[in-house]
């Protein structure tokens, strides 16, 4: 009698408690994995300027889209960038990082590509392309078009206009008139919301 009332006595409630199951689409972004997925997209190489001044931009463009595909951290980005120099490139990064962590402890991509920049154009060429920059208008060509070589020339820009609010400005003032007019009522801040609005405009 005791066995039976103990068989149909209640039992405790244990719970378990088992770690939630991992999302099927995780990925390990440790900075080890992150440099093995980067070196299998065989990214391209940088060592100098060669004859074509724009290289050092070319390299960066082509940087940035490996670093979409991996959504990877500022300092991932680095340590992958500073991977793919080589030679002179190679020797400019090893002096320039520890100057810039001095008054970037943190640096971030932006402030590589500023330095990288600084570093591999020439002044002259910079001065150039700043000069093309402030007189950049959309002419005849496609909104898209003329955002494009908006985007490509931006990084000569003069400090004043490196905000959100003039590179807006400059943009917009740099489109035909007849769809300057119509985006300048609206009286858009944001670089972003100017392009998306300007390429509405069939006339573009």
């Amino acid at each position: 009698m005791a066995a039976m009332k103990q068989r149909g006595a209640p039992q405790p409630n244990y719970v378990l408690n088992f770690p939630p199951p991992m999302p099927l689409n995780a990925r390990d972004n440790s900075t080890s994995k992150v440099m093995e997925r980067f070196k299998k997209l065989q990214p391209s190489l940088f060592s100098n300027i060669s004859s074509n001044p724009l290289q050092p931009k070319r390299w960066i463009c082509a940087m940035e889209r490996t670093f979409e595909v991996l959504e990877c951290t500022d300092a991932q980005k680095l340590i992958c960038a500073g991977f793919q120099l080589q030679d002179e490139a190679a020797a400019w990064w090893k002096s320039t990082k520890p100057n810039l962590e001095v008054t970037h402890p943190n640096p971030t991509w932006e402030q590589f590509k500023e330095a990288f920049f600084r570093n591999f154009f020439p002044e002259s060429f910079r001065d150039e392309k700043e000069a093309e920059y402030v007189a950049l208008t959309q002419g005849s060509r496609l909104v898209l078009d003329y955002q494009q070589q908006f985007k490509d020339l931006f990084h000569f820009a003069p400090e004043y206009l490196r905000n959100d609010a003039w590179k807006s400005k400059k943009f917009e003032k740099g489109l035909k008139p007849e769809i300057s007019d119509m985006l300048a009522i609206l009286d858009i801040q944001s670089y972003a919301q100017m392009v998306q609005k300007a390429k509405l405009w069939k006339i573009g």
